[in-house]
């Protein structure tokens, strides 16, 4: 009899602590992890010797865990949490540097540090997947997209581009896009010796018919810059319009934008175009 009330007793403590202590403990452990959560991680050369030659396998575990921790912590990411940021760097990079062909990781990097202004450490992970997946067009797309995109560099856009446009897999218009941003940088003759080499190799005729147009368009705007150039040797000014260089027989008409734009003198002198080489349709 008293074996038994012993048992009972023991089973209805157990009981409230399941349904009373045990919540209100669990409780407590989450508020703790969420206001003090560990944002160290080891380095690489710490981690290496120590997973022997499951390499592959340890980098799987810690993305897992990486992805669990940051799942509940988006909107600190999002409100520029600089701790949470370095532990994104710092844990992405420990991963990679176990398996240096793990894209997702590279992914992941420019998931939740290229879109939360935090490009340049996500550029040197990206840079690590470029030098390790020398087949895969998408590490320097990224990088391209980054340069372009958030540090306005359309001349370094425009190298990555071009490099990841001759990559297997590329998407068509990768080859495109960097001639506008040479355009935007003014690197016209390298735009146009980019499009004639892909021009060669691309069997695609929606590309043809687009980097045919994209050569004229920038073989143009050099012609143009050229007599520009000259104009401002003969008169030591800028011409104030291209009728100007018309007038100076520099030229003897003003040529059309094969996208039907306008072409405008800046004041540096460069050319511009209205049509920002898009081409216009007419709404009838």
């Amino acid at each position: 009899m008293v074996k038994a009330l012993k048992i009972i007793s023991l089973l209805l403590i157990c009981i409230f602590y399941w349904n009373v202590a045990f919540p209100k403990l669990k409780h407590e452990r989450e508020l703790f992890l969420e206001c003090n959560f560990v944002d160290y991680v080891l380095p690489s050369q710490f981690v290496k010797p120590l997973c022997l030659e499951f390499k592959g396998l340890t980098s799987d575990f810690l993305l897992f865990k990486f992805m669990t921790f940051i799942g509940g912590r988006i909107e600190d990411l999002n409100k520029n949490n600089s701790k949470l940021s370095q532990y994104i760097f710092c844990a992405l990079d420990t991963i990679t540097d176990l398996d240096p062909y793990y894209w997702d990781a590279y992914y992941f990097s420019q998931m939740f540090l290229a879109l939360n202004n935090k490009v340049e450490d996500a550029n040197i992970l990206l840079e690590k997947a470029r030098k390790y997946r020398i087949n895969d067009y998408r590490p320097p797309y990224y990088i391209g997209f980054n340069y372009f995109y958030f540090l306005k560099d359309n001349e370094k856009g425009s190298q990555y581009l071009m490099e990841a446009s001759k990559l297997p897999g590329s998407r068509y218009y990768f080859a495109s896009l960097a001639a506008r941003l040479a355009v935007y940088s003014f690197q016209h003759r390298d735009g146009i010796i980019f499009l004639e080499e892909m021009l060669k190799e691309t069997r695609d005729e929606r590309a043809k018919k687009e980097f045919e147009l994209r050569i004229a368009t920038l073989e143009v705007l050099e012609i143009l810059e050229n007599k520009i150039t000259e104009y401002h040797k003969l008169f030591g000014v800028y011409p104030a319009s291209l009728n100007e260089l018309v007038k100076k027989r520099l030229i003897d008409k003003i040529p059309e934008d094969p996208y039907g734009g306008d072409f405008i003198i800046m004041q540096n002198g460069r050319i511009y175009t209205t049509s920002n080489m898009v081409m216009k349709t007419n709404n009838k």
